[in-house]
């Protein structure tokens, strides 16, 4: 049975000429990207990261405070907010080229109707019976089969992609919580 769809899903790819090879590798990009990124997301525990060591006590030494453990606070809220800032570039960077990847997808789908389309009438002008007839159901198979496809890639990745945006949120609100119970425990 596994041969079967095999089989079946290259003669899908192949019927629908170069332009669902191009749909078969940008879905394969699309979905292992978004894979990639979700995995990142969920697993990521933004209050166990470290900043890069760019604050010390040495930094604030020229500064009016004078409480040593302001200065600590000080760091450490420098510390949540480049974390922060790193996290939502990173993930700001991934989903701009996922959201590319998902709009391509139904262009190239569009791009494959047209030329199917262009199949069919060359068929057409062909006047040549069967020749004709054969030509022309292959355009129209063109022309459908490679818009589905490009549907069909990027309507769940737009799904897929809005969860990413949700958990990517959570995490961002985790670690403000973290900030702000550190901050209530520096005032207390």
């Amino acid at each position: 049975m596994n041969d079967s769809i095999l089989d079946h899903l290259l003669k899908a790819i192949f019927s629908g000429g170069p332009v669902m090879i191009a749909l078969s590798i940008l879905s394969i990009i699309l979905y292992t990207s978004l894979i990639r990124l979700l995995l990142f997301a969920v697993r990521v525990r933004l209050r166990d990261l470290e900043a890069r060591d760019r604050y010390s006590i040495e930094d604030y030494q020229g500064s009016n405070i004078d409480d040593p453990s302001q200065v600590e606070w000080e760091i450490l809220l420098a510390k949540y907010e480049d974390v922060l800032w790193n996290f939502r570039q990173f993930m700001q960077s991934r989903l701009r080229f996922a959201n590319a990847l998902l709009i391509a997808a139904p262009l190239l789908g569009l791009l494959g109707t047209v030329i199917g389309m262009l199949d069919t009438f060359r068929g057409l002008s062909l006047q040549s019976g069967y020749e004709t007839a054969t030509m022309v159901a292959d355009g129209v198979r063109r022309a459908l089969i490679t818009t589905e496809t490009g549907l069909i890639i990027a309507i769940p990745a737009l799904f897929f992609i809005y969860w990413i945006k949700r958990v990517t949120n959570k995490r961002e609100l985790e670690l403000l919580e973290v900030k702000v119970l550190s901050y209530g425990k520096q005032i207390g």
